[in-house]
């Protein structure tokens, strides 16, 4: 479809598993005794980005498409992970600015990571083709303008 909504889903998702890659090698690198500061200023940039714009689009997806689809799709799940998240989001946080970052940081960051990857691969291949054929080029057009708001 030239003009779907769940596109722009998508892209974002792109940008976040960027932003889980960098986070990952930050976590490596902690792990393997690397001088910490660069690598927890990069953990710091990723906390950043999830905070704020993986933040916004997961609110996008549960105001306006789990919104739509309702109870035609397992939403529950995808809802429960954001919270993890947030949980997870919290947690790096602490362990950033903790006494012993480098060792608190790594498995904060990889537990981040394995949710977060798991979580985008199942909404692109699972759900978001699930919501394309539940909402057809009429309920699309309702999530893209819903996200124009």
């Amino acid at each position: 479809m030239k003009d779907d909504p769940l596109t722009r889903f998508e892209i974002e998702h792109e940008a976040a598993l960027a932003a889980l890659a960098r986070l990952e090698g930050a976590a490596l690198a902690l792990e393997c005794g690397e001088p910490p500061e660069r690598h927890l200023d990069t953990a710091r940039s990723v906390y950043g980005e999830l905070c704020t714009a993986v933040r916004a689009h997961n609110e996008a997806e549960e105001d306006v498409l789990f919104d739509l689809i309702g109870a035609d799709a397992p939403t529950a799940l995808f809802v429960e992970e954001h919270h993890m998240l947030r949980r997870l989001e919290e947690e790096l946080a602490r362990a950033v600015d903790a006494g012993d970052a480098p060792h608190r940081v790594p498995p904060v960051a990889r537990e981040i990571v394995a949710l977060l990857r798991g979580h985008i691969q199942r909404e692109n291949e699972v759900l978001f083709p699930m919501a394309r054929a539940l909402l057809g080029p009429e309920g699309l057009a309702v999530v893209a303008r819903r996200l124009e708001r």
